[in-house]
């Protein structure tokens, strides 16, 4: 007979998310030792940084959600909501750096698997304090925020997390300045970004994480090609010389000639080394007299014939790997070809990854900043507004054109829905005054209905005038 769940045992927490993330170390459940604790970020920053196809994935994705524009929605219509509203606005306004700037940092947690920032707040006295902790461009005396700063992946030595709950407490850093804080920093006063909670890993999980064994091996393949590449122009020195400087025997005057000859054959390069000295004396024939044969000889040789295996395919597969695994493969169409209909999937793939990541950006900043700005302010959680991400890419004005055609044949009118006519405006980037259109509507109704009432007040026989509908009302009222 199962045993009936009571209401003390709903409460409890009987298990943990991980093996060993209660310990607040980075990555602790990860099954490659290379990608554990802080060798792990020293890995995706290298990746990030030195892979052509990475760099480029992240750059796109950079640039990209830089331009996304963050609308602030009242939480109503009333003129109290709009004010909150507004206030919003003005904070995000009023900090040290542009609103741009902490998404693009924000977004290092793809490479890293988190970002922190710790949140430097201020009371918003007015631009004449010199006091950074007051200076504002505003003097409503409320609590703003003077900084979003970055706390670097590198430098968080770990994390400090609830044993009983899991929850992520704060983080321990490393490198800070004696007086500037005590190397810890509580997530009340941060904003804490992270790509995933599988396991309840407080450490997330980098993007790149499914890139790497490709990467490692295309970085060695890659090294290969180089030196096989230099080899292969500047040819193989060899030298020849008397056996006797190679046997066991060879007195010391010999071995270091040896030694010195294959320092030289080893660092011969073009433009950094271009010339051997050799010795002139040559080899004596029996009876003692001098022969062309030279006792030390070097030579540069070249491989003949062709390779049996192509670096160059294999090296355009792992790019493609790298790329498939964070959904940019179409980066990659160019180099081989490739239709429309592909590239078209490919990137809306990759722009709807992108509308996630910036909503996850967004939904950090209404949790973890604007609820705290109210808590701070005491201010009235009714009232409070939300933060919206807009279109990560611009739509196509004649898929947009075609369907209201469609719709418009099935006989579903628009045009007297001032919100959806301002959201379309907005979609193609065109100035709409809502309150304007919305008075117009109203002065039309008003005149549909004159004219209606007019028509059943006519006298019998009298010509009637019908009531204007559609597009007809719209070109009798522009005459």
């Amino acid at each position: 007979m199962v045993k009936k769940l009571s209401k003390s045992e709903a409460t409890q927490i009987l298990g943990i998310a991980g093996d060993n993330t209660h310990n607040g170390n980075i990555r602790a459940d990860e099954f490659l030792a290379e990608l554990r604790g802080k060798k792990a970020i020293n890995k995706f920053r290298e990746m990030r940084d030195n892979d052509s196809t990475i760099g480029a994935v992240m750059y796109a994705t950079e640039q990209v959600l830089r331009d996304v524009d963050l609308k602030v929605i009242p939480a109503n219509d009333t003129p109290a909501a709009q004010k909150e509203a507004d206030f919003v606005k003005s904070v995000l306004d009023d900090m040290e750096h542009s609103l741009d700037d902490h998404i693009a940092e924000a977004l290092s947690s793809l490479s890293y698997g988190f970002a922190w920032f710790e949140v430097v707040y201020k009371r918003r006295v007015g631009p004449s304090e010199l006091n950074p902790k007051k200076k504002s461009k505003y003097t409503d005396g409320r609590m703003g925020v003077r900084k979003i700063a970055i706390r670097a992946p590198w430098t968080v030595s770990r994390f400090e997390v609830d044993q009983q709950t899991g929850e992520v407490l704060g983080i321990y850093q490393e490198g800070s300045y004696a007086g500037i804080n005590k190397h810890f920093i509580p997530s009340r006063k941060s904003l804490y970004y992270r790509t995933t909670t599988i396991n309840g890993d407080p450490a997330g999980r980098s993007i790149l994480r499914n890139a790497y064994t490709s990467y490692q091996y295309l970085n060695n393949l890659q090294a290969i090609e180089a030196i096989a590449v230099e080899r292969e122009l500047a040819g193989i020195p060899i030298a020849r010389i008397p056996s006797e400087y190679l046997s066991a025997d060879a007195t010391s005057a010999q071995a270091a000639f040896v030694a010195s000859l294959q320092q030289i054959l080893r660092d011969v390069k073009f433009n950094e080394q271009g010339y051997i000295i050799t010795p002139s004396d040559t080899y004596p024939d029996s009876n003692g007299s001098p022969t062309n044969i030279r006792l030390v000889d070097v030579e540069l040789m070249s491989s003949n014939g062709k390779r049996n295996i192509e670096i160059d395919p294999i090296v355009r597969r792992y790019q493609h790997d790298i790329a498939r695994s964070v959904l940019s493969e179409f980066l990659m169409l160019g180099s081989q070809g490739g239709s429309y209909a592909l590239s078209k999937s490919k990137t809306d793939l990759f722009l709807r990854a992108l509308e996630s990541y910036i909503q996850a950006i967004v939904d950090v900043l209404n949790k973890q900043l604007i609820e705290r700005l109210w808590e701070l302010n005491g201010l009235n959680y009714d009232l409070m507004p939300v933060i919206k991400a807009g279109d990560v890419a611009p739509h196509d004005i004649r898929e947009i054109a075609a369907f209201l055609r469609n719709i418009n044949g099935a006989d579903i009118a628009v045009a007297d829905q001032p919100d959806i006519v301002e959201e379309l405006m907005n979609i193609v980037e065109l100035p709409f005054d809502k309150d304007l259109y919305t008075q117009k509507l109203e002065e039309k109704e008003e005149m549909a209905e004159e004219m209606l009432a007019a028509q059943q007040d006519a006298p019998d026989g009298q010509p009637q005038q019908e009531a204007p509908q559609g597009a007809n009302a719209n070109d009798k009222e522009t005459k």
